[in-house]
This record gives C-alpha cells, structure tokens and sequence, in this order.
C-alpha cells in the first residue's frame, strides 16, 4: 500500500475524480487567466472607444467663446488657392509691422504679424497709372453682378465713385462684420506678363505674388499688407487684361460704416473713424474668384 492509500483510508473519503490532476489544475489556471487577460483586453477596448467616441462628440460639439472675446457665428471652411507663386526668389523684409501708438488696434485685436518690404514701382506714365483713369460705372456694375454670383455666400453691396470716376467702393459683409473692395483702373504697354513682372514688387510684397493666366490676361493676388489707422489691412488683386487695361481691386477690413462726412456739403471727402473688422471679408481662395471676372474683356 503506498501513501496515498494510506491516506485515503484514514480520511475514509473517495478519491478525488482524476480530473483534478495537477496538469489539470494547470491547464485551468491557464484558462482562468487567459480569461481574466481577455477581459481586460476588451476592457481597455471599451475604454479607448469610449474615448474616441468622447472625442468625436466635442469635435463636433461649437468650442466655448471666451468670455472676452467677440461671438462672430459660425466659422466657415477656408479652401487653399491653387494658383503658383511666380518662379522669383523672395524679398528680405527691413522689419515686421507693429502699429503706432496713436492709432493702435482696439483693445483685444492681436497685433499681426507680417513682414514689411520696400515697395518699388515700375515705370508707368502718372497719367496712366492705377487710380489716374476715369472709367464709367456701367461695368463696374456688370463686374459687381458676376462678383455676387462667385461670391454667393458674402453680401456685397452697391458701387460709390469718388467725385472724380477714378475708383469705386463697395461694402463686403458677412457674419464678421463690413469690410470693402475699392477699383481702380489704369493702362499699360505691352505684353500683360511682361507688364505683370515689372510690378511684381509694387504693393510691398516680401513673397512673390501668386499669378493665373487666362486668355491672354495674367492675374495676380498679392499679400496682405498692414495700415495705419487701427492696423488696417488691405490686400490687392492685380488684372494685366489682354486690351491693356489694367485694373485693381483692393480688398480692405473697413468699409462705408467706419466714415463720416467732414462736411455734409462735401460728401465726397469722407473721414475714416471707425475701427473697421478684424479680418478681411474674403479669405485668399475667395478673392481670386474674382480674378476672372475682371480679367474679361467686354
């Protein structure tokens, strides 16, 4: 008799199945804790996906407005500009905008920062040039009607002259506030791109323009440059057009509400007073929109 006999006798209980062997007990310990690791795994499953469900919702969710700063609705989806720079190497700037004390943005406007260029003309007669010629306001209304069909999501508004027929103003709107584009026309000589490349530096760029060519007409979008008063910002549109025209609209942050009259019997010398918005009313993609429509020849 061995020991396990022995042993049962004096217990005087069965033996245990033969189940209960220790490779058993083993193999079921390793089921226990395959088990046990299943479970955490789909725990931390559960978990990560609840997580990721969390962070979709805030996604999704309007992000709280700061207590100090403006609720200008919702945001809207700003599309890249696909036109390509023109093939010249960049300007180095002699310093980065910073406004005067005496006419500094409103209180809680941050401060842009934007490099500053020479700005260097090109050799065009005085007589000639942007903002000299007189042009008519029946298409300035016509290129306004296509500016509205591009434009359908901003508001804008109906063309001023100035006492002269020079240039012409309009109000830009949206969620956001007023700002404005003003034309201006003027001629050249020559081959539009040869015209387009001697102006390249004209409104202080530090990069080189972005350009589209179309119908033998070249359009260029130049960069945002900063202004005094109230660090304002305005941003030019360029059209060499194929009949020598040369026209430009100005994008602008501030509109027909920041101006009074000096004298309301010279109501064509306007004051500016108003701070104007804080953006522009049209982001990059927006404004070359409008490129074809003035680079149309009528």
């Amino acid at each position: 008799m061995n020991i396990e006999d022995e042993l049962r006798g004096a217990l005087d209980v069965s033996a245990p199945p033969p189940t209960t062997t220790l490779d058993v007990v083993l193999k079921r310990g390793r089921r226990r804790v395959l088990a046990q690791r299943a479970g955490a795994v789909l725990g931390v499953f559960a978990v990560v996906a609840g997580i990721g469900v969390g962070a979709t919702t805030l996604n999704h969710a309007a992000p709280p407005t700061p207590a100090d700063a403006p609720d200008y609705g919702p945001a809207t989806v700003e599309h890249a500009l696909g036109w390509p720079r023109v093939d010249t190497p960049p300007r180095v700037p002699y310093r980065t905008w910073s406004p005067a004390a005496s006419a500094a943005p409103p209180a809680g406007r941050p401060v842009v920062d934007i490099p500053l260029c020479d700005i260097t003309p090109s050799l065009r007669p005085e007589n000639l040039d942007l903002g000299a010629v007189v042009f008519e306001p029946e298409p300035v209304a016509a290129w306004l009607d296509q500016a509205r069909k591009a434009l359908p999501e901003v508001t804008i508004g109906a063309a001023t002259p100035n006492r002269y027929h020079t240039a012409y103003e309009a109000d830009v709107s949206d969620s956001r506030g007023t700002g404005s584009i003003r034309i201006t026309a003027g001629r050249f000589a020559g081959d539009p791109r040869v015209a387009a490349d001697a102006a390249l530096w004209e409104t202080g760029d530090c990069r080189p323009a972005q350009r589209l060519e179309l119908a033998g007409s070249v359009v260029q979008l130049h960069g945002v440059r900063p202004f005094e008063p109230f660090q304002s910002l305005v941003q030019a549109l360029r059209v060499y057009r194929s009949d020598n025209t040369l026209l430009q609209v100005e994008l602008r942050n501030f509109g027909s509400p920041d101006y009074v009259a000096d004298d309301p019997k010279n109501p064509g010398a306007p004051r500016r007073t108003g701070q104007g918005r804080p953006t522009l009313p049209l982001s990059d993609e927006q404004f070359s929109r409008l490129g074809p429509v003035f680079a149309e020849v009528g």
